[in-house]
């Protein structure tokens, strides 16, 4: 498996020292950078490239927010994950807005953090599992997406439907008896009908159309 290089960004030396312990522990990641906020976070991306970066939000001068914006802009390949201690349904808003591919806090467990960066680097998103589905209920359904869903086939709309639900290409691909690599295809065509970037976003649409129940959730 190839070796996946990483940037910690946080203003808490101690933190960005635990973090950087738990990453030591696998051998397919290699942390090549550290930042303690998020100017250096930026320039860290410009420079390195990394395949992907651990942002905290509350840092100055430029939060993890604002270095996340510019690290899409500068550095697009770079997967960014937001691992912070505010539990809060606004900022993962404004995660998802940005660009991260994930959220998590920081009271996740080592195999936990382990796994989201996995998840992350093939591609995929994760988020916070209580947080998401507190920001889900809260859309207002009342809304223009039900035009752009009705640009779905009726297969990507059970395709969207399983990732509004968190599930992963392998596991779509076991419950409709296609191949993953089927479910990729169609994940790509659902997320350029629809004009969004990423799962999270194809989901967020999904649930303002009322494509599922809030007790689905």
């Amino acid at each position: 498996m190839k070796t996946a290089s990483i940037v910690i960004a946080d203003d808490h030396d101690l933190a960005r020292s635990g973090i950087a312990a738990v990453l030591a522990t696998s051998e397919n990641l290699d942390i090549v950078g550290q930042a303690k906020n998020g100017l250096e976070a930026v320039e860290l991306c410009d420079r390195l490239r990394p395949d992907l970066i651990l942002l905290d939000i509350r840092m100055t001068p430029l939060d993890g927010l604002g270095a996340a914006a510019e690290i899409r802009k500068i550095a697009p390949d770079t997967k960014i994950v937001m691992l912070t201690m505010h539990e809060s349904i606004d900022y993962l808003s404004a995660a998802i807005k940005v660009g991260a591919s994930g959220y998590l806090l920081k009271d996740v467990s080592r195999d936990g953090l382990l796994r989201t960066i996995d998840i992350v680097l093939e591609g995929q998103a994760f988020f916070d599992a209580d947080l998401m589905r507190k920001l889900l209920a809260r859309i207002d359904r009342e809304s223009p997406a039900e035009t752009v869903i009705e640009r779905l086939t009726n297969r990507e709309r059970e395709i969207l439907c399983s990732l509004t639900t968190g599930e992963t290409n392998k596991g779509i691909a076991r419950a409709l008896s296609i191949s993953p690599g089927t479910v990729k295809v169609h994940v790509e065509r659902i997320l350029s009908k629809l004009g969004v970037n990423d799962r999270t976003q194809a989901a967020v649409l999904a649930i303002q159309a009322g494509l599922l129940r809030k007790d689905e959730l």
